[in-house]
Order: C-alpha cells, then sequence, then structure tokens
C-alpha cells in the first residue's frame, strides 16, 4: 500500500508523506525491513518512540507515532510520518479495513485454552491443498499478532487461518471483530490465564465470543468443558469434533497412521491432546471441501511447531512440550509418555504452570498425583509452585524418585547428574520459565558419556 492508502483505512493523520510503497509492518524496529511502516508503541517498560531511527536504519519507510510525539519524529527521522491519539488503536483498525479489502478469503479463527497452534497448523496444511493460504506466522496470537498476520493478507489468498489467543476479558470481541471469521474453532477451555480471567465460566464466555455474527460453521471439540454453555450463547451451529471421528493406530513417538474415510497417512505428532487437535483441523478442512485425499495430502508426516511434544533424539530421547503448560496438557503428556514402551528409563523434568490464579495450588498437586501415578523413575520440578508437589511425591515414592529447586542452574546441575544415554526426557513448563534452556545442557552432558 501507498502511506496516502495506510492513512485512509488506519484514518491515522498524515504528517509526512513517502513515496515508496509499504510492504511489511512491524512493532519491534529490529524486525523492520525494507518497506516497513514502525508502529511506535507505548509499553509498559518501553516506548517504541526511541526506536524509530533504529527502524529507519534498518528500511522502515515511515512510522506510526502519537500526535504529541510528531515534533521529535519530524527531526528524527526523514521517512513518512502518520499520527494518532493511540498507536495501538490505529494498527487494529488499520488490520480491519484491511481484512475488509478480501471480501473473498475465508478466514478460520482458532482460540481455546491450548493447541491452537497446532490446529492452526494443520488446517493450514489442508487449506493450502485448496488454494493459496495465509497464516498466523508461527505463534502471533495476541491483538497485535493477529492485525499483523491480517495485514499479509494478499489479492492471491483464498484462505486466512489465524490463531485468536486472549488473555483478559472483552479482548476477543474486538480480536473477532477485526478478523471477522467465516469459520471458528474452539479447541478446549482450561485454566489458562485463570488469574487474569476470573473463572472457567468466564474463559468459556469470552472465547464463545469466537463465533462472531460473521461465522458461518463453528467447531469444538466433544471434550470441551461447558460445551453446551457456550452453545447456548450463539446462535452459530456448532460441529462437534473428536478423536472417535477416525482410525488411529499410536506408532509411539513416531506419531499416528490415521485412515480417514478409506485413505491412510502418517502425522509426527505425539499424545492424544494432539491428535484431537488435528483431528479439528480434518473436520474444518472437510467442510472447506477437501477430499480426503487432500487431507492425507496436506498433513502427511504433519508434525507440530517446535517445543509442542516434539520428539528430539540421540543417545537420549527429549520430549520437548516446553512451549506451554497447563493442567490439561501436562497431565496429559505425563499419563501419554507414562503408558509408552520404553527400554530405557523415563525422567520428567518439570516447570511451573503460570497464570493460574487460586487453582493453582490444586493443579500443582494433581500433577503431583499423576507423576506418583507415572511409570517416570525420576522427577525434576523446577519452581515454588511445584514444591507441595515435591513434598507429596517425596512422601509417596520416596526422596530418590523426586528433587526440587527454585534455582535454575541448580536444576541444570541436578539434571546433568543423572541423564544417561538411553534415557526417555520430558522436558514441560509455562513458556514465562523457558524450560528448552536445558536442552544443552542435557545434550552436552550425554556427549561427555560417549
Amino acid at each position: 500500500m501507498t502511506i496516502t492508502q495506510v492513512a485512509q483505512l488506519s484514518s491515522a493523520t498524515l504528517i509526512r508523506l513517502s513515496d515508496q510503497a509499504v510492504t511489511h509492518y512491524a512493532l519491534d524496529s529490529r524486525l523492520c525491513q525494507k518497506g516497513s511502516l514502525f508502529f511506535a508503541l507505548k509499553g509498559t517498560h518501553s516506548n517504541g518512540l526511541h526506536f524509530i531511527q533504529d527502524a529507519e536504519k534498518r528500511g522502515a519507510v515511515g512510522v506510526v507515532v502519537h500526535s504529541d510525539d510528531v515534533p521529535y519524529a519530524l527531526s528524527a527521522t526523514t521517512g513518512a510520518i502518520l499520527a494518532s491519539d493511540d498507536v495501538s488503536q490505529t494498527l487494529m483498525h488499520l488490520a480491519s479495513s484491511y481484512r475488509n479489502q478480501f471480501p473473498h478469503v475465508r478466514t478460520i479463527g482458532i482460540t481455546g485454552s491450548t493447541g491452537k497452534s497446532t490446529t492452526k497448523e494443520a488446517i493450514g496444511k489442508i487449506a493450502s491443498t485448496l488454494g493459496s493460504t495465509t497464516m498466523t506466522s508461527g505463534n502471533l496470537n495476541s491483538e497485535y499478532g493477529l492485525a499483523l498476520s491480517i495485514l499479509t493478507l494478499g489479492e492471491e489468498s483464498k484462505y486466512g487461518v489465524f490463531e485468536v489467543g486472549i488473555d483478559h476479558p472483552g479482548e476477543m470481541e474486538r480480536m473477532a471483530s477485526m478478523l471477522k471469521p467465516s469459520i471458528a474453532l474452539l479447541t478446549n477451555i482450561g485454566n489458562a490465564h485463570l488469574e487474569s480471567m476470573g473463572s472457567r465460566e468466564i474463559i468459556a464466555r469470552e472465547k464463545a465470543k469466537i463465533f462472531h455474527p460473521t461465522v458461518e460453521r463453528g467447531f469444538i471439540s466433544r471434550h470441551t468443558p461447558y460445551r453446551s454453555f457456550i452453545q447456548s450463547l450463539t446462535p452459530v451451529e456448532l460441529q462437534r469434533y473428536g478423536i472417535r471421528d477416525i482410525s488411529a493406530i499410536d506408532l509411539g513417538l513416531h506419531g499416528w497412521q490415521l485412515t480417514y474415510r478409506g485413505v491412510s497417512f502418517r502425522i509426527k505428532a505425539v499424545g492424544k491432546h494432539l491428535l484431537e487437535d488435528v483431528v479439528g483441523a480434518i473436520a474444518v478442512g472437510s467442510y472447506l471441501g477437501a477430499r480426503p485425499v487432500d487431507i492425507a495430502h496436506g498433513l502427511e508426516d504433519f508434525e507440530p511447531l517446535t517445543g509442542r511434544a516434539t520428539v528430539q533424539s540421540s543417545e537420549v530421547t527429549i520430549i520437548n512440550d516446553t512451549y506451554n503448560a497447563s493442567l490439561d496438557s501436562t497431565r496429559s503428556i505425563i499419563r501419554y509418555l507414562s503408558a509408552l514402551s520404553w527400554r530405557g528409563r523415563k525422567k520428567a523434568v518439570l516447570g511451573p504452570m503460570k497464570e493460574l490464579g487460586s487453582e493453582s495450588k490444586s493443579a500443582h498437586l494433581q500433577i503431583a498425583k499423576a507423576l506418583i501415578q507415572s511409570t517416570f523413575t525420576k522427577n525434576f520440578l523446577y519452581g515454588r509452585e511445584l514444591e507441595e508437589a515435591y513434598y507429596t511425591i517425596k512422601r509417596e515414592k520416596g526422596k530418590e524418585h523426586v528433587s526440587f529447586t527454585q534455582d535454575f542452574e541448580e536444576l541444570e546441575v541436578m539434571v546433568k547428574g543423572e541423564v544417561t544415554p538411553g534415557d526417555l526426557v520430558l522436558l514441560k513448563g509455562s513458556r514465562a520459565v523457558a524450560m528448552e534452556r536445558l536442552i544443552p545442557t542435557i545434550e552436552t552432558t550425554v556427549a561427555a558419556h560417549g
């Protein structure tokens, strides 16, 4: 788009014109490239205004700043300048108006406490067999991330597959209004963001708002709590899906062999929770008109994004499930791996599940119960939220089966001292604690053993 077009679609005030086209949008100056329009957002800990010169050095052709900051922007940069009283709202308005430019694009909005990224990736693979498909990059599922993703739609796009993540009431209305989804899918209702949302019922009510008036068909997992409540909140017909909709043979860490309407194919997703996400994608793909052979072609050897129960095999097999952690997803992967046939020893390295509010103590004790009942021979627990779980496991199974620390460096020492070749190691924890930091430690330790 031209700067003038951006100003018109976003309702921002054009301060300085440029004849260079805008081909990219960025909120982080480090991600700017030739053709970028940089939005100088004011955050809690930083002010984008301080980085507009860096954005220009990296190729930005213009900046969007707060109206009060126009004098500084005029003196600090040479490119185009747009101004508004709320830079973030300008971004949202631009994305919403831009979405309206593509009425032919069928957009799919995906929300839920867990499974959004896996479902999005699988739907995207299937949709791509039917036509040009634009998807959320990685896990850009916040209001800002959704806006940036919408702005990647093009004239050639036939489908748009977008994650919609919320962590406080009122957010979904704005995001659904911006996206105007043609199809919407809700994976589940869990306790993620319970601290900021208040209750599971509120989470269900807020996520149900993904079924916007523009939605022609909605999808929801049969295992989703509050399913009937959610259906009562929307006139949109909600089609239920679940694992029983397909034939699935468990291949362990090699994934699943699936048969859908007579056509067989393999996916590399590990665990029943990821299998259900893929089944949701199949339901959406079928609704879009994909034939079983299209679905098989799109999903053959499909594997989730890194950190979603991805398998890293060497002398030690690491199950990297570090992208995030909820009670449901943590308990599910523990139970799945516990039942898995394995010649060596199984070990779990768990970080805390964050943002659970009043349910935090109970949730972590339920994880302790799952570990007690599991076939894991050693459990390494990290973070104060897991301290009581540590004492519970220690009391039930003995101190040789569990370790606890609140210090990450100490955790590294603990793991380094006990992981040996042939082990199966589960790494799991909330995004805030970045448990994947342990992967180099484990790999280096095993290499030394070799």
